[in-house]
């Protein structure tokens, strides 16, 4: 059975998305990165270059087949990469890459702990989506980075409409814990690829 774009928005527990990333791991390169032009870790890795400046760490958030820190790694050779995902199946495949230093299974929802935190940036993309992470796991993710740390997250289009990330983004900067976000709206999709029209937004910002 080929597994859709459609059945992973359609999760609704980190138990959910355990059971589909078990199932996709495997193909979910050949079916998906290029069967349908998912080009979101090259975008958002580049992003991360252009923004975020030399810095030592950095820790990939939902690193699934490790696509983002392959990426990160051609850009920034020296850039030292911590992995986290829910999903053991996929951190196998990530781990063929060689361009992690460590890797780790973690309920994102919950607290993490048992690191190599703190580090000096973090990326994510494609866990804050339809399905996935709910918004409020960004405050989760705060205590990963060190003060004045960078972070660069892709956020699904709709979803950050939907749940008013702005609005929650904005309280944490009136809250004086992160700098007034950067947004940037992405395509995900190649031009050729049914999805070509779906956009992220990345949000861009420092941690206080």
């Amino acid at each position: 059975m080929k597994i859709s774009l459609n059945d992973a928005y359609s999760l609704q527990t980190p138990s959910d998305n355990r059971e589909l990333y078990a199932k996709w791991a495997s193909t979910y390169e050949s079916d998906f990165v290029k069967g349908e032009g998912y080009e979101h870790p090259r975008v958002v890795s580049e992003i991360f270059d252009t923004y975020v400046p030399t810095v030592e760490t950095v820790v990939d958030i939902g690193a699934g087949t490790g696509l983002v820190g392959f990426n990160l790694k051609n850009l920034r050779p020296s850039l030292e990469i911590d992995g986290i995902d829910i999903s053991p199946e996929m951190l196998a495949e990530a781990k063929k890459k060689k361009v992690y230093r460590n890797l780790y299974l973690k309920d994102l929802t919950k607290s993490i702990d048992e690191t190599l935190a703190p580090y000096d940036a973090l990326i994510c993309i494609g866990v804050f989506t339809h399905g996935h992470l709910p918004m409020k796991t960004i405050y989760n993710l705060l205590e990963l980075v060190k003060p004045k740390g960078h972070f660069v997250i892709g956020i699904n289009a709709k979803y950050f409409t939907e749940e008013n990330f702005e609005k929650y983004f904005g309280e944490l900067f009136e809250s004086q814990i992160i700098s007034l976000p950067k947004y940037l709206e992405v395509q995900v999709y190649a031009d050729k690829s049914p999805h070509r029209d779906s956009t992220n937004i990345v949000a861009i910002f420092n941690k206080f």
